[in-house]
């Protein structure tokens, strides 16, 4: 993808939008490059006005396939986390670590965290909410620059707002840093829109980290996903409180 093009574009249309921050910009900048991936690989897309039916009990890998719009480009963040040797709860941060963009783009780190905490393992859910803020700070000593598109969209004194710059140093010094920060290393990277990744290299560790809470511990606050997105809802477990794969059920509002 040739991003000082698409940037140069893009941010005509979302700049417009006086009222958003920075941040909130950034975040709908990414998803606009996920979606374009999406369209060339010939994805799931908002302008699909008749989505592919679901069977009785989705899985994850059905969301992937027939409704996530940003599945190629956390597909690539994976694949790269996958070759580059890291650990399997890392590639399943890097495989989730957008998705939930296809819901809801303003702090979607929070939204991804709550999401998927039911889930799967707890760092793996902090790492997903915490890549938020660490998209905006440099780390050379572990791979991680400063964003180009950052620079060209907001300037080189960009000062993130106030609440992700104290996310952020809660995060760097926390036993969990390097978790958060090993999906900014697999994301920033991943946009060629060339790649053609599957779901299939990740099914086992989906089978062996993506899980169902026990009936009655549900951890996800249900009510107020509910609340919030207006039709949108997770079924934390089904009758028999387990499953391979997890029900991740979501009805999209029309």
């Amino acid at each position: 993808m040739n991003r000082r093009i698409f940037v140069t574009t893009a941010l005509g249309a979302i700049a417009v939008r006086a009222s958003a921050s920075r941040s909130a910009m950034a975040e709908e900048l990414e998803y606009n490059m996920a979606l374009e991936l999406e369209q060339q690989a010939g994805g799931q897309t908002p302008a699909k006005k008749v989505l592919a039916t679901m069977p009785d009990k989705p899985t994850l890998v059905d969301f992937f396939s027939k409704r996530f719009t940003t599945s190629n480009h956390c597909l690539q963040s994976a694949t790269r986390a996958l070759k580059n040797g890291f650990p399997e709860e890392t590639i399943l941060a890097c495989l989730l670590h957008d998705t939930v963009l296809t819901m809801i783009k303003p702090d979607h780190g929070h939204w991804g965290e709550n999401l998927y905490a039911p889930y799967v393992p707890e760092k793996v859910s902090w790492a997903i909410k915490y890549h938020q803020a660490l998209r905006f700070y440099p780390d050379p000593a572990n791979g991680y620059e400063y964003p180009e598109m950052y620079i060209r969209m907001f300037g080189k004194d960009y000062k993130p707002e106030p609440y992700l710059e104290a996310e952020y140093k809660f995060a760097k010094s926390h036993k969990w840093y390097m978790e958060a920060r090993m999906i900014t290393m697999n994301d920033e990277y991943s946009f060629d829109r060339n790649a053609l990744p599957t779901i299939e290299p990740f099914l086992d560790i989906v089978g062996r980290h993506f899980k169902q809470p026990k009936v009655g511990a549900p951890r996800f606050p249900v009510r107020e996903f509910y609340r919030a997105h207006r039709g949108f809802w997770v079924q934390t477990f089904d009758s028999k409180g387990k499953t391979a794969l997890g029900h991740l059920r979501c009805r999209f509002p029309t």
